[in-house]
Order: C-alpha cells, then structure tokens, then sequence
C-alpha cells in the first residue's frame, strides 16, 4: 500500500506522450465536438474542474494534491475551531464531507500531499520498533498505516500478545504508537473489536454468505494437482464450486501426463506484455526463458541454455532452461513434486534485428479460477518439459 514519488529519469523519446497528455488532449478534442455538433453528456465535460496551469498537460504534483483532496471552504470543527482555510490540502480523510466543502480524488490518498509537503517524497527509512515499521518512508495508504487490524495484536485490556513485538499501546487519548492505529479511540477493555470493517469486530472463521465454498474456509487442491488426494479430507480434492465450463473439461491434465507444477510470474524489466515491445526491453530480456531447479534438471538431463519443451494439456511453448538454486524440490504427501517457473511477458516483436519472438505463455495456462472472485489458475497446474533440439 505504498505510494512512492520517484523522480523522471528522461524525457520520452521522438514524438512519445505521456498517457496523462494523451488524455488530456482527447477530452480537450472531445470537448471541442461537443461544443460543435452538441449531443448528449456535455453536461459532464462543462460540470469538470480543470484549473492545471498547463490544460492539456496537468503535471504529477498537480494530479497527486487532487487525488489528496482540498478543502473547499473554510472547514471548521464541532466547537467553531477553524480546521482548515479554504484553498488547503486535507491532512486527514476524516476530514472529507459530504456536503460539497471538501474534495478528494480518492479518499485513500488523503494525507499523501499536504501542506507539509509531499508525503510519498519521505525517505527516513528508521525503525524504533525493529519491526519494519518504518512510517517515516513514502506515504501507506490509508492515513500512513502501515499495519492494518493492529489492534489484534493487544487483549481485551491492550496487553500486547507478544511484549516483544508491540506497535501500538493505549496513549490516554489514542492506539497510536510506532504506528498509526485504525482502531480510533475506544479505551482498554471496550466492546468494540478490532477489526473495525466488520460489524461483529472480530476475525470470520465463519462466513455465511461471504465465500462460495463456506461458510468455513478449506483448503482444497488446485484443479490439476500433483498429488491424488487432499491431505485434509481425501474424498474432496478440489473445490466443488468451482465453474468450468462443458467444454474445458477435456484440457483438465493429469499429474501421469504432466508430472510438474508450473507457475507464471512478472519480470523487474517487463510490465505485463506490452513493454516487451520495446527495443530498451527487449535488450534487457532478449529471450524467452523458463526456471527449473537444479534437482529438476538432472533429472530430465537438461543443461543452463538447453531449449526446452514445455506443454500442458491445452499447448505448448519452447524457450531458453536457466537452471537455478531458486526453486527446490518440495516433498508432499510423500511425493516429490517439482517447480517450472514461467514468466508471462513474450510473444514480443523483433525490433531492429533485437530480440527473439516467443511464444504466449497463456498457451499453457488454464480458463478456470477459483470459485469466489474467479481468479484462474495461473499460479499453479501442471506441465512436463523436456530438451529439444530449437525453437521453431
């Protein structure tokens, strides 16, 4: 929950914009045929404030204050006390209202630009607590808490359950200590629990229309599953409501055909796949490769550099084996079940002679996702993978 203000390395090259100008631009256009050729919505365009100094080009710190938030008139508190001037940058988002005197991009991000200054700008990276608490780094949404439900850590009393790693104590007025506390100002031994987004305040070791699976959660194994049995409850390996669709399930593998599990990740030097279509990253990653452990390796004879086969029951992809101490065998249930790793950024172009197409990692992957937000399995199925010869 970080937000961190980086400084521009360069200027875009040649005619490149950045997207904050394309857009500017098109509602600027957009505006302009509103005007000419009317139609309905211009309501929304004449209704927009848009004060940046520069219309087509609103600058990072303009957009970061209105994503703060201002105050639009004088605000003041319950007992007359002027809070803050019309014109300031909110400190709190306590502090928005909904009668019109207040803005705000997004009531998460109110603190991280006040008048104080740029808060994700922070760079003091010091720990009093020892525990990584480190508040005086960029700005934690919301409110620069960096530890949420931290009055869980305490008893009832506000005994900590641990001494020796305590961040929050009761200071006469408020929890806040080496963090800011979201539990407000309820005194030890209050009623109010801590998790303050439910109504009962406490943990849901049982939810009755919250999951689709419950009302108890369970540990099931992913649809293609190295193992035969769930070790929790062996009749129910894999979730029950889990939606597939008829004609997916003949690309459900086996762990005979396909005895790996493969996992998909990004790379630091690609953003999703679109970035592999420039020439800076594609030098940074000029060919497609997958991860297997050493282990691994030996087993299916395959050497750092070897083009490797790797296929699933709905395709395959070829690319470069880095072999590597990052990814250990693991043992469970009594069966050794190796990793493939896989990143998802290929089927890049070849720009100026750099760079070597790949194939789409998503050949492998299955549609099928866990039951209660529909996630797919991306994160875990299976594969085999063998050495060829090339690429083609």
């Amino acid at each position: 929950r970080w937000v961190q203000w980086h400084q521009k390395s360069c200027d875009q090259p040649g005619e490149a914009l950045p997207d904050v100008e394309i857009l500017s631009m098109l509602r600027e256009e957009m505006h302009e045929l509103y005007k000419k050729e009317g139609g309905r919505g211009i309501e929304s365009f004449e209704a927009m404030t848009w004060s940046y100094d520069i219309p087509h080009a609103p600058s990072s710190a303009e957009l970061a204050k209105e994503l703060n938030g201002y105050a639009l008139e004088d605000l003041y508190d319950a007992n007359g006390n002027l809070m803050y001037k019309k014109g300031q940058l909110l400190n709190a988002f306590a502090h928005l209202r909904d009668d019109g005197t207040t803005s705000s991009g997004n009531w998460i991000y109110v603190g991280q630009w006040t008048e104080k200054g740029n808060q994700t700008e922070n760079r003091d990276n010091s720990d009093p607590s020892g525990l990584g608490c480190n508040l005086g780094w960029s700005f934690a949404w919301p409110a620069n808490r960096r530890i949420l439900y931290s009055r869980a850590s305490l008893d009832i009393n506000g005994n900590p359950w641990d001494k020796h790693r305590q961040l929050i104590k009761w200071n006469g007025k408020n929890w806040n200590w080496f963090d800011i506390a979201d539990y407000g100002t309820q005194p030890p031994g209050s009623d109010t629990g801590p998790f303050i987004m439910s109504a009962e305040g406490v943990g849901r070791l049982f939810a009755v229309d919250k999951i689709n699976s419950g009302p108890v959660p369970e540990h099931y194994e992913p649809i293609e599953s190295p193992i035969d049995t769930n070790p929790l409850h062996p009749n129910v390996v894999a979730d029950p409501t889990v939606r597939i669709y008829k004609e997916d399930r003949e690309f459900i593998g086996s762990n005979k055909e396909y005895p790996f599990v493969a996992t998909t990740y990004r790379l630091t030097e690609h953003f999703h796949s679109w970035t592999a279509q420039s020439a800076l990253n594609i030098i940074a990653q000029p060919q497609q490769f997958v991860e297997i452990g050493e282990a691994l390796a030996a087993e299916k004879g395959i050497q750092k550099g070897d083009m490797v086969k790797i296929t699933s029951r709905r395709g395959y992809i070829k690319a470069v084996a880095v072999v590597t101490k990052r990814l250990k065998a693991l043992e469970v249930d009594g069966k050794t079940v190796h990793h493939v790793g896989i990143p998802i950024h290929w089927n890049m172009k070849v720009l100026n002679g750099k760079g070597n197409r790949g194939f789409s990692t998503n050949t492998l992957t299955p549609s099928w996702g866990e039951s209660v937000t529909q996630t797919p399995e991306y994160k875990t199925f299976l594969v085999n993978i063998e050495k060829v010869a090339e690429a083609a």
